[in-house]
């Protein structure tokens, strides 16, 4: 009997030293804080591809990596927050938007899967040596508008009368480029455009108000985190009355009736490997920041009929997917 008592008690005290060792493990796995501007659903194929992107690096969270998502769901305040809880923890690496982390911090690593131009925005010094904290992969955005201005022109042979939404929380170039660059761009071809910048819920009420009272001929969206979170009021607001042109899929998805952009899947597949590489000891200062190679071309069919809109056949035949 007292042998079995004994037997018990060192069996006890293997299992909680075990479990005291496990413990002591997880607490010594680097910790991905990974901030997220839009909601879980938004996330999901971007998080899955993010998350396989690190399993082919060896990387398996809860088993040598630890990742924490943690959801702003459009709001720039509450994305702010989540980051500032992010450092209080610390995490080891910081995944995201990257002008709100690099406001936020400039010790921990920051990499980030959306970038739209780091170097314009003043958040590195060059691609190929960025310095700081901050790498990943860049969109470069900003080259994509004219790309965009002709697809619109496509669809619109006889537009004259443009207006862009964007949002002023997004990238810190976003003003001057509206209205230095694109503006400019567009009037070459005798188009107006007026620029809507919004930084909340109540200023893009306004200015979907605006185009409901002033009805452009086309309206070209930047798919920020505020406003791909609002896209389906956008769409559902002004998506009926005129072409919507986006820099998301998520937007022709909900109805607008084109989206051109990088491949956001393959971005942030590509962003795992810097995380791997920072993981191993690298800095991120160090780590030149990639430029897009895949583009996708998305243009909505039932939205162009509903606006009767003929889809030229050379835009048939260069799109990417077709929502019909």
């Amino acid at each position: 009997m007292i042998r079995l008592v004994i037997h018990r008690l060192l069996i006890t005290f293997l299992a909680m030293g075990s479990a005291l060792t496990s413990a002591d493990q997880a607490r010594k796995l680097p910790i991905v804080g990974y901030a997220v501007p839009v909601d879980p659903v938004t996330d999901a194929p971007y998080q899955k591809a993010f998350r396989e992107g690190l399993r082919n690096h060896g990387w398996v969270d809860g088993k040598n990596v630890i990742i924490i998502a943690r959801y702003a769901n459009g709001d720039p305040t509450k994305l702010r927050a989540l980051i500032k809880e992010f450092i209080a923890l610390p995490v080891d690496i910081l995944v995201g938007d990257a002008p709100v982390l690099v406001e936020a911090t400039k010790t921990i690593p920051i990499v980030s899967e959306t970038m739209s131009d780091p170097v314009r925005n003043g958040l590195v010094v060059s691609l190929a040596r960025p310095g700081g904290n901050l790498t990943g992969v860049s969109a470069q955005t900003y080259d994509l508008w004219p790309k965009r201005l002709q697809l619109a022109k496509e669809f619109v042979p006889n537009l004259r009368r443009l207006y862009f939404l964007f949002d002023t929380n997004d990238e810190p170039y976003s003003m001057t480029y509206a209205d230095a660059e694109f503006k400019p761009l567009a009037g070459a071809d005798g188009i107006t455009v007026r620029n809507l910048p919004v930084a909340t819920f109540d200023d893009l009420q306004v200015a979907l108000s605006i185009i409901h009272k002033e009805r452009p001929q086309a309206l070209m969206v930047w798919s920020s985190p505020l406003l791909t979170q609002e896209r389906r009021r956008i769409l559902n607001s002004v998506g009926h009355q005129l072409p919507v042109i986006s820099d998301g899929r998520f937007f022709a998805e909900a109805g607008a009736l084109l989206s051109y952009s990088v491949d956001w899947v393959d971005m942030f597949t590509r962003s795992a490997a810097y995380v791997d590489k920072i993981l191993k000891g690298a800095k991120p200062g160090d780590l030149p920041i990639e430029q897009p190679t895949k583009f996708k071309l998305v243009v909505n069919l039932k939205t162009a009929k509903a606006l009767g809109i003929k889809v030229p056949e050379s835009m048939l035949a260069a799109a990417d997917e077709l929502i019909r």
